[in-house]
């Protein structure tokens, strides 16, 4: 009977440490869950702020910079962890708020950012906010930034084009005190790793990097494009264990089998410590319900957990998403009260596949009713739970209503902006077409009075009449480039894997007769890549650029032009290089205008529509086009095309 006792002893001073080493584990994790919950509020709620911006950027097709201003003042009151917003056109910085601290990131590219580059180039890929850092700023200090690309929708019905992005630079320090992750009271040692939310593949953000080689609990804490992996131990180390503990009780314990001789004394005091064991045990079970009820009303979503239709808890985020007056509870009333008729059949049917499979989880759309009368729409996502020992169904509602709404506003402007632009495309084309006769009876007329009146009048008279007969050419000119401009549609096909060598080399078959007349030599360089693209529309861009080369060629020396292409992440950047007369700086932003021309047409002929031809080009094909250029020494027109790869 001794040996037994000593036995059971042993059996229960084990369970014991083990017990004490979970219970520390669950109120740890306990603690934890509620850091991880405000760290992960604090961290996505200033991305909030950006739905604005961009619903502003998408519906005036663009922003000005003193717009950016006003909207980001006001935006910027309610968070005070958020140092400044910028904004960028394509990958250059153009604006930020405030201007003062941070005018050093005006005009700064994020490609030539390495440290910055991965994360904003995974931004615009994905099409999703992106939580980078902690960044070292180009102003100067550390800082989270979280990345929004905005697409404007293509005019034609296309894919989106990239605008930019909006930046919201988020204060760690700030961010941190928020969350508690800094407070001195905590009772724990933390770390946290990720940095650009690559979780445990990452480095160190805060805290010991040891903590991790501690048996901590660990957690994810979870961004909008990836996640940090969160660590902790209790403040001093884990509870020791085994024979060699320090601790009080376990001494206590380990006396005990001096007097298992004794079995009278062995099995009163072990009743005895029983008796503690079980009143400990219910306080603990009290606590953690107790800590588990303050995380659930602390809960950003609504929280409702109900039984045969009866809720039993929700939280007071559910009584504020169903408008329930001050005062009232929901427990006790019929789940299905708040439940529009028309999600009913679908939300019983979740409910009872729930409680058929203890591990499933369902989740869908469901329309509640408010206790006003209002339909709101939802995202509910359920899963089985013990309550009193009996199953129940936990529910996690998430109010999307304005973002539903929001999204259909959205589409409505959108299909509004499509149908403008096919009313301005047809507009262009017709006007075009509709003045073609009317021109060439003029100008017929006039060519008849040339021919008929020449040296019949006098000097001035034939000089009118020739003034009038090129004035009318002109017209004739521009009015066919602008109905070739206005069919520029995006009905093309789609875009297809596509050699580039070939289209170019059909360009210039095309210009055979001008290169041999003007003495130009064209150099490809290197080998010509595989696209994405359209191959009549590629041809059309080279033999526009190519013969623009030709064109403006310099009368003291041979035209060269050297057409090469490079890779840039996604894209092939093609260059169409010359020896050229070349342009002043202020000019190269006004050149891709329509009808826009550097040179009187006695210098050179045209119309100036080519080059805006190809900028539409570009466009179309989901690229972009630039130029370099130095007087007196030629011109380099790139563009960007996607990788066929």
């Amino acid at each position: 009977m001794t040996f037994c006792s000593g036995l059971a002893l042993v059996q229960l001073y084990a369970l014991q440490a083990e017990r004490r080493q979970e219970a520390a584990r669950a109120e740890l994790v306990s603690q934890l869950s509620v850091i991880r919950a405000r760290l992960e509020y604090n961290l996505t709620a200033p991305l909030l702020i950006t739905r604005g911006l961009v619903a502003q950027i998408v519906f005036h097709d663009g922003m000005s910079d003193a717009d950016f201003a006003r909207a980001a003042s006001l935006v910027m009151q309610d968070y005070d962890s958020v140092r400044n917003l910028t904004m960028s056109r394509g990958t250059v910085i153009t604006s930020v708020f405030p201007l003062a601290p941070n005018r050093a990131v005006l005009g700064a590219d994020y490609r030539d950012r390495p440290d910055q580059w991965p994360t904003v180039e995974r931004a615009i890929t994905s099409r999703k906010p992106v939580v980078a850092g902690p960044v070292n700023l180009i102003q100067g200090g550390t800082a989270l930034i979280g990345r929004v690309p905005v697409y404007l929708p293509d005019p034609g019905g296309g894919e989106p084009k990239l605008f930019g992005l909006i930046s919201v630079v988020i204060d760690i320090p700030r961010v941190f005190a928020a969350s508690g992750v800094d407070a001195a009271s905590l009772p724990l040692d933390l770390a946290l790793r990720g940095r650009d939310g690559l979780g445990k593949a990452g480095a160190m953000i805060w805290g010991d990097e040891a903590i991790f080689s501690r048996a901590p609990v660990e957690m994810e804490v979870t961004l909008p494009d990836g996640t940090w992996a969160m660590a902790a131990t209790p403040r001093g180390g884990w509870p020791k264990d085994g024979w060699s503990g320090d601790d009080g009780e376990l001494r206590v314990t380990r006396g005990m089998g001096v007097l298992l001789f004794a079995l009278t004394a062995l099995v009163s005091f072990g009743w005895s410590v029983y008796a503690r064991r079980q009143r400990r045990a219910q306080r603990f079970m009290a606590e953690s319900e107790e800590r588990y009820r303050a995380l659930m009303e602390t809960a950003p979503v609504a929280v409702i957990v109900h039984r045969d239709g009866r809720i039993l808890f929700a939280n007071t985020q559910a009584s504020r998403m169903l408008r329930v007056a001050e005062g009232q509870v929901l427990d006790g009333r019929d789940v299905f009260d708040f439940v529009h008729s028309d999600s009913r059949g679908a939300f019983a049917q979740r409910v009872d596949a729930v409680l058929a499979e203890p591990e499933s989880v369902s989740s869908g759309s469901t329309r509640y009713l408010t206790a006003e009368g209002d339909v709101i729409e939802t995202e509910v996502v359920s899963t089985r739970v013990s309550l009193d020992e009996q199953p129940a169904v936990l529910s996690v509602v998430r109010d999307v209503t304005d973002r539903l709404r929001a999204e259909a506003e959205r589409e409505s402007l959108l299909e509004s902006l499509q149908r403008s632009n096919e009313d301005l495309q047809q507009f262009a084309y017709i006007a075009s077409h509709d003045l073609q006769e009317p021109l060439r009876n003029v100008a017929g007329y006039v060519q008849l009075l040339g021919r008929r009146y020449r040296g019949r009048l006098d000097k001035d008279a034939d000089e009118f009449i020739a003034f009038a007969v090129q004035g009318t050419k002109r017209m004739q000119e521009m009015i066919a480039n602008l109905l070739d401009y206005s069919r520029l549609r995006h009905d093309g096909g789609e875009s297809e894997p596509v050699d580039s060598r070939i289209p170019l080399d059909e360009a210039l078959a095309d210009l055979g007769a001008a290169m041999d007349e003007s003495g130009a030599v064209v150099e490809v360089i290197g080998t010509m890549p595989m696209v994405a693209a359209r191959r009549v529309e590629l041809a059309r861009i080279f033999l526009n650029l190519v013969s623009n080369a030709i064109k403006y060629r310099r009368s003291d020396v041979v035209a060269r032009i050297r057409i090469s292409a490079r890779r840039d992440g996604l894209n092939w950047v093609f260059s169409v290089a010359d020896n050229g007369i070349g342009m002043e700086p202020g000019s190269l932003d006004h050149i891709f205008t329509l009808f826009q021309r550097l040179h009187s047409r006695e210098t050179y002929d045209g119309t100036g529509i080519g080059l805006a031809i190809c900028r539409k080009l570009v466009q179309h094909n989901g690229g972009r086009i630039w130029v370099e250029s130095e007087p007196g020494k030629g011109s380099t027109f790139h563009f960007s095309l996607l990788a066929a790869d």
